[in-house]
């Protein structure tokens, strides 16, 4: 799904509308720089215009979506957060809250949730809250309680004061699941391992594409290209231990700590053995 599709546009709207109505959102007239060339919306410091490139900017004063952050509550507070209370970003619940107090969230692009219908011609949703709708959208197709987005801490500070009115909707909440960054241009090293293990391409692409990932919801800080061969051997030896059929105790344990936001099961080889069947079950069902 994409902030362009119309179930997304239409649940933005509403989450504004209602936003407008308590006030934790408003529209007022706002002088904003823009370029003077096309009259795209810029920052301040004589960047280039992202849309043209021109450095001459001005001064216009017309109507935009305003946020008011929210004095009763912080930016960033642990019930945004999906993690385990020892694995809580305290650092990024810091920096997050620094950002101005009003923030406009109408812009000028190309593509976006339009504002039209709110008035504000030619304009659409900041996508840093836009994204928000998105993932809560998904959720409400999927009829979920709790949408978790995953995200990088440096992402998630740059987008979490533009998301705070758009983080709850309709019974439906979303959080935040921070990863780090993976050395995916990195992995080519790994073929003398590959051809020690006999890996199969599945073996391979399950390990780039499925675990990888999810290891990534682990080492928050980012995985250096020199760990990838531990991080193989490790995929690999709960590969070669998958029991016939999967532990459903232990397969409730790791239901239980991925609901907690507790990722310590991603490193236990049992655990991660027995994921990998009922993932492999759940593959060949979809296929059926």
């Amino acid at each position: 799904m994409t902030d362009t599709d119309a179930e997304v546009a239409s649940l933005a709207l509403e989450m504004i509308e209602n936003n407008l109505r308590v006030g934790a959102l408003n529209i007022s007239r706002e002088t904003v720089p823009i370029c003077r060339a096309c009259g795209h919306m810029t920052g301040t410091g004589g960047h280039p215009c992202n849309a043209c490139g021109s450095t001459d900017t001005q001064e216009r004063t017309g109507l935009h979506l305003v946020a008011e952050l929210a004095k009763d509550r912080p930016v960033l507070d642990r019930s945004d957060i999906h993690a385990s209370h020892r694995q809580q970003p305290k650092h990024l619940q810091h920096t997050a809250a620094h950002v101005a107090q009003r923030l406009i969230l109408s812009r000028t692009r190309d593509h976006g949730i339009d504002l039209s219908p709110l008035g504000l011609n030619g304009f659409v949703l900041d996508p840093r809250a836009g994204i928000h709708a998105t993932v809560l959208a998904a959720a409400r197709r999927h009829q979920a309680d709790v949408a978790v987005m995953t995200i990088t801490e440096n992402a998630a500070n740059h987008i979490a004061a533009h998301g705070q009115h758009f983080r709850e909707h309709g019974g439906t909440r979303l959080q935040y699941a921070l990863h780090g960054h993976l050395p995916y241009d990195h992995t080519a090293s790994l073929q003398p391992l590959h051809d020690a293990y006999r890996a199969t391409q599945e073996i391979k692409d399950g390990f780039a594409q499925w675990f990888l990932p999810i290891f990534s919801l682990r080492a928050k800080t980012g995985t250096q290209p020199n760990q990838l061969p531990a991080i193989f051997k490790q995929y690999m030896r709960a590969y070669l231990a998958k029991p016939a059929a999967a532990d459903e105790a232990v397969l409730e344990a790791v239901q239980y700590s991925v609901s907690a936001g507790d990722t310590e099961w991603i490193t236990n080889g049992q655990a991660l053995a027995n994921v990998m069947v009922a993932r492999r079950t759940a593959l060949v069902g979809r296929r059926v």
